[in-house]
């Protein structure tokens, strides 16, 4: 097996170990401004009894958190110990339907899909929420990633949650998809308290994994995935397998107005699947901008499925596209900033719903991925330098006092040192690479998606480099 294909395969591993928080080796300098703690989720465990899972958006979610204070480092990890996943591994083998998986026996029929956690993380009211595409949070303490169980919110979210918030100034937006004789998208805000602010009907049952806020609008891009939902109820095939490409439909274009969220705005354009956007903005004219990462199709889906599995191949190509939506005329203008092909974007959390200078995204035009920074306005990329091999996750970026540029933040798979550390890099200065390492002594599987939390922290112990 050649070092590219062991490189791929490192971050496909199950979690090695689970740990509460114990000090982290910092090696370089970790600046002391940097107060907080960094949360990361995604796929950990990706087989039950030596039965590997289908599809990489099935394997068990775990929650890694690093806090930093003073100069120095804690980090813990542990798989959620969701319901499912504990009675599977009671069974030693898997039982339930997912994403790919089509059940044992009567599971396949009268149970709720499993719900791996797998996707993101969240701190709200004094706990941590781990997030799946169809199901509720599962709830984590946040002082030792012990999972509390699904939760409702006291009864303010449900039947599901989406994996993607955005916030805009104080307000974290969010929706959940509705299944059942009336498909349609639950619209959520979060500020002092939990509200339902709307739900708007889809025609037809469809896969939407993102969303994007402004100050004045929800924005959703609806593909042309259609669920056959008669036979994913018979049990013939699994979500993944009855979800149909059928370009002839395109995209739905869907604008809900937050003063008016009964009263939204659709139209169609020609096809395009996205998994996740980058920004957006109102304009004095009504023009709504907004900065998305589009495919031609849905065979990222196949591609996502595989990767834990198939020799190292780039995805299906993708590229950072500007849409500039107008309501009131129900169309869209496309322009292409960059044909290069981008996922995982990730912006300075005080230019959400404004115009912006620069993003971070991972680079998949080869594998392993590069983490760069994106200007839209010149065109302009920078590459950090990681180190052979090395393999970045989707970055975060962390306010600095003072300073337009943020500290960003990323979780890398080292193959020379089979470990993993989150690289600190000074935003302004992304070809110095990262100021700092944060080892774990063990590696840990690429991650999705997470958050940055600035609140108060315990003491931190740390380890000198």
């Amino acid at each position: 097996m050649d070092s590219e294909t062991l490189t791929w395969r490192g971050i496909f591993r199950d979690l090695p170990r689970e740990h509460g928080f114990e000090p982290l080796r910092v090696e370089g300098r970790l600046p002391d401004e940097l107060r907080g703690s960094l949360y990361r989720c995604g796929p950990a465990r990706f087989s039950i009894g030596g039965e590997p899972y289908l599809h990489w958006f099935d394997a068990d979610g775990a929650v890694t958190a690093v806090k930093v204070e003073g100069g120095k480092a804690e980090g813990a990890v542990r798989t959620v110990d969701t319901r499912w996943l504990r009675k599977e591994r009671s069974a030693s083998r898997q039982l339930y339907r997912s994403y790919a998986q089509l059940g044992r026996g009567w599971r396949r029929w009268l149970t709720l899909p499993k719900n791996p956690a797998n996707i993101s993380v969240i701190p709200w009211d004094g706990q941590l929420l781990a997030l799946w595409e169809a199901g509720l949070p599962v709830a984590l303490d946040p002082a030792t990633l012990e999972t509390r169980g699904e939760t409702t919110l006291e009864g303010r979210i449900g039947p599901t949650l989406s994996a993607h918030p955005h916030r805009v100034g104080r307000t974290l937006f969010n929706f959940g998809v509705r299944y059942g004789a009336r498909f349609a998208l639950d619209l959520y805000s979060f500020d002092t308290d939990v509200r339902r602010i709307g739900s708007v009907a889809l025609p037809r049952p469809t896969i939407v994994h993102d969303f994007i806020a402004t100050s004045r609008h929800l924005v959703f891009f609806c593909p042309p995935v259609r669920l056959r939902l008669a036979r994913l109820l018979a049990g013939i095939g699994s979500f993944d397998n009855n979800l149909v490409w059928e370009p002839d439909r395109g995209t739905e274009v869907i604008v809900v107005p937050l003063a008016a969220p009964e009263r939204p705005v659709r139209f169609s354009v020609p096809p395009f699947f996205q998994w996740h956007f980058v920004n957006a903005w109102d304009e004095r004219d009504g023009t709504i901008v907004v900065d998305f990462i589009p495919y031609d199709d849905f065979q990222t889906n196949a591609w996502f499925g595989r990767a834990p599995f198939d020799p190292p191949t780039p995805p299906p190509p993708s590229r950072y596209s500007r849409a500039r939506l107008h309501p009131a005329l129900k169309s869209m203008d496309v322009e292409v900033l960059s044909a290069e092909s981008w996922e995982f974007p990730a912006l300075h959390p005080d230019r959400a719903a404004i115009p912006y200078q620069n993003a971070w995204l991972l680079s998949f035009q080869s594998l392993p991925p590069q983490l760069v920074r994106f200007e839209p306005d010149t065109r302009v990329r920078r590459s950090i330098p990681l180190g052979p091999g090395s393999v970045p996750s989707e970055p975060v970026v962390v306010p600095r006092k003072g300073r337009a540029d943020g500290w960003v933040l990323s979780l890398v798979y080292d193959p020379v040192r089979d470990a993993s550390y989150v690289a600190v890099i000074d935003g302004a200065r992304p070809e110095d690479g990262p100021v700092a390492r944060l080892w774990f002594d063990h590696f840990i599987p690429f991650p999705f998606h997470g958050a940055w939390s600035e609140a108060p922290l315990h003491h931190v112990k740390g380890v000198e480099a």
